[in-house]
């Protein structure tokens, strides 16, 4: 499936290639919404911070570009055991209080969530990694 992301259309070819500029955007956008989503959560005391989110986020735009250079029809491999890999740090946030109450569920969908838009910004889609952001945010 070959998606035209309309942001990149606008800046040019050099955003949906990989090369020095593209990779440093796709960082950069990756970075500055996990930073946003993790201060957020970080300002109300949650059990992820910005670090956290921040690295989750990183991690998953480095799969996605991995994958994206050593196979460009089929980057699925890295960025596969990316996502089983959130979902095993996110599970770890989720907590069973004395009270039999669920706590750090929704910090574990937030990592999650965050991991998503790294993959989204780390295969070229900066579309879909806004969107992603302002609904993450906004909910």
């Amino acid at each position: 499936m070959n998606m035209n992301d309309p942001i990149a259309s606008l800046l040019g070819n050099w955003a949906t290639e990989l090369n020095l500029y593209s990779v440093l955007l796709r960082v950069a956008v990756s970075v500055v919404f996990a930073a946003m989503i993790g201060c957020e959560r970080a300002s109300k005391r949650h059990a992820a911070g910005q670090r956290t989110f921040i690295l989750v986020s990183l991690a998953s735009t480095m799969a996605m570009m991995l994958d994206k250079s050593f196979s460009p029809s089929n980057p699925q491999i890295i960025s596969a055991a990316a996502v089983i890999a959130i979902a095993i740090i996110s599970s770890n946030s989720i907590l069973y209080s004395s009270k039999n109450q669920i706590k750090g569920l929704t910090t574990s969908a937030g990592l999650w969530a965050c991991g998503i838009i790294g993959l989204a910004a780390g295969a070229g889609f900066y579309t879909l990694s806004i969107l992603l952001f302002l609904f993450l945010l906004c909910s």
